[in-house]
């Protein structure tokens, strides 16, 4: 059994990011705000405690992030079954998927980290073998940009993100933040977080997060996991990045913002996390494809080719 490893980049300002083997995940991120050094996100004290994981914490999650309606697509007028892990839907890419797997590091700097995994042909149900790299690069303005490549022998469905669960507060019992989406659509869903296939404006609505707006864990009207649209054309084949969101911290002396290629965000408050957390202690800003967008032609997506692979880049940088 391979051992679950973590490693660390940082810049010349305080940054600390650390990564882990399994799921390529973001285990920790720790930046100076004042005299005081802030852990930003979620994460097990124990590094083996993210082997028995269930909320795909930090992970990088797909092949397919989110939720595919009755695990199943068509590619190219061929009916393609998933392999089901959430009911009979498919969410982040069924069990064991990239967020559970052990990837390899090819390669590391002070400031930055390549991790690669590779699926086999048929993995959950996706076509073709799937060769996935990602990069982390932290720079000195506390910028962490996370670069995906998914390469396939066969036209697949893909679309991972990242799914750390950020708290930007001075200590982490607090989950007041403030929320700004760039967004004026949403995607409804139904009882099994699975899109009408509507296309919502969010004017009138509790999905209205156009302006900065503050939300407390107890604020049942601002619990999130819902799709944001931010461009109604597929953005992802372009290397042009799109404001997606900010959140801000409590004390209002740290900003994140989300930065991505991607056409919409997901946006999760963290309702169902357990101990040793506690629900809404942190949020989820992830950058991907709508939701179930294989099997809904009004959403932005393309399929990924042998010839075309799925170039995407997600940035969280912060502001203080």
């Amino acid at each position: 059994m391979t051992t679950i490893t973590s490693y660390e980049i940082q810049n010349t300002n305080g940054d600390k990011v650390t990564i882990a083997n399994f799921g390529a995940r973001i285990t920790k991120w720790l930046t100076p705000v004042g005299n005081q050094v802030r852990s930003i996100v979620l994460g097990y004290d124990k590094l083996e405690d993210f082997l028995s994981d269930s909320s795909h914490m930090g992970a990088i999650a797909g092949p397919y992030a989110n939720r595919i309606a009755n695990a199943e697509c068509n590619i190219d007028n061929k009916s393609i079954k998933l392999v089901a892990n959430e009911g009979s839907n498919q969410l982040h890419g069924g069990e064991n998927a990239l967020g559970n797997q052990f990837w390899l590091c090819t390669d590391q700097t002070t400031s930055s980290i390549t991790l690669f995994c590779k699926l086999t042909d048929g993995y959950n149900g996706y076509p073709g073998e799937l060769s996935v790299e990602v990069n982390y690069t932290i720079s000195t303005e506390s910028m962490l940009t996370i670069t995906m490549t998914v390469n396939t022998t066969k036209t697949t469905i893909a679309g991972p993100t990242a799914h750390p669960y950020f708290n930007l507060n001075a200590q982490q019992n607090s989950a007041e933040h403030s929320l700004k989406v760039n967004s004026e659509y949403y995607t409804p869903v139904n009882d099994k977080c699975i899109p009408t296939g509507e296309i919502t404006p969010v004017k009138n609505s509790n999905y209205d997060f156009t302006s900065l707006k503050s939300f407390a864990s107890d604020d049942s009207t601002k619990r999130l996991d819902n799709n944001f649209l931010i461009s109604h054309t597929d953005t992802s084949t372009d290397k042009t990045l799109f404001n997606h969101a900010t959140l801000v911290s409590e004390d209002k002396k740290l900003t994140l913002h989300a930065r991505s290629n991607y056409p919409a965000i997901q946006v999760y408050t963290a309702q169902h996390l357990q101990a040793p957390f506690f629900p809404n202690q942190g949020i989820c800003l992830e950058p991907q494809f709508c939701p179930d967008s294989p099997n809904q032609q009004t959403f932005p997506f393309h399929l990924t080719t042998p010839n075309e692979p799925l170039k995407t880049v997600i940035v969280y940088q912060l502001e203080k």
